[in-house]
Order: structure tokens, then sequence, then C-alpha cells
């Protein structure tokens, strides 16, 4: 991988191990990020240059990344891993690059799960939209206050 940018040695290490782990995602910590780019992409960075490098692809639409926060009961934060997964535009790069032919990136695009269509894990408190409850024909709080009146 010597004479590759970083974005492209990056993008195929990315590549390689959602094949390898048969998943449209990853959530490596950092330190096995820099990790795999220094054993398999040759590229010893350290953290901060990892996370610019990370920013740029992000910014880039390369890749897609959220960052997981759970909240302590006690009133602190827990950072997790973040996921990351490949973009539309990443998949036009590795597709122009010849690693994936046209067929593969269609059917990665259809079977992948978009980010923002993950099921959260608690349903969130309060209510929505959708919910079947006693003012569900109200559509604001004025309708409501008129109904009392």
């Amino acid at each position: 991988m010597r004479g590759l940018k970083y974005d492209d040695k990056f993008l195929l290490l990315l590549y390689d191990k959602m094949l390898y782990y048969h998943n449209h995602y990853l959530y490596p910590s950092q330190e096995t990020l820099l990790k795999w780019l220094c054993n398999q992409g040759g590229l010893d960075v350290s953290r901060r240059t990892l996370n610019r490098y990370l920013r740029q692809l992000q910014n880039r639409q390369i890749i897609g990344r959220i960052r997981r926060i759970k909240h302590n009961k006690r009133g602190g934060l827990i950072f997790a891993t973040t996921l990351y997964s490949i973009g539309i535009l990443g998949l036009q790069k590795l597709h122009t690059m010849g690693v994936i032919a046209f067929d593969e990136l269609r059917a990665w695009i259809k079977n992948s799960i978009p980010f923002r269509s993950r099921i959260p894990k608690r349903p969130k408190k309060g209510l929505t939209p959708t919910d079947q409850g006693f003012y569900k024909d109200a559509r604001s709080i004025g309708g409501i206050v008129a109904d009392l009146i």
C-alpha cells in the first residue's frame, strides 16, 4: 500500500475489515485503528493525526461515523467506540479504484442499513406524533386548551 494517499489506505483497510467481519459497519477503538493502519496500511501516525484524517474523510462524505455516548446514572458520560461505515462517495471511489465491481457496489448499497434508520434500544420517553394517546386528535396546544374551555 505504499504510494497511496491516506484516504485510499484508510478506505481500503475499512472495506477489507468490513468484508472480514461480514458487516456494513465497524466499531474499532482508536488504538485498534492505529494498529491496523501501521500493520496493513504502512501508515504510522499519532492519534491526533488519525482524528484529523477521520474528520477530513467524514467532511468529504467518504466515510460516516457516529460517536456512541452513554449516560451514567451518577451524572457522568461513558464513551463507547465510534461506529464507522463507508459512504456513497467512498463506495464510488472503491469502484473507480477497481476494488469493487458495479454489481457488488449495487448489492452493498441495497443490503446496507443507514446509521440514522437504526432502531434505538430503548424507547424515548414522552409523547410522539404516532402515539394513540388521550389527545390523539389534537394538533397543537391551542387545540387542547380550546377543547377544555
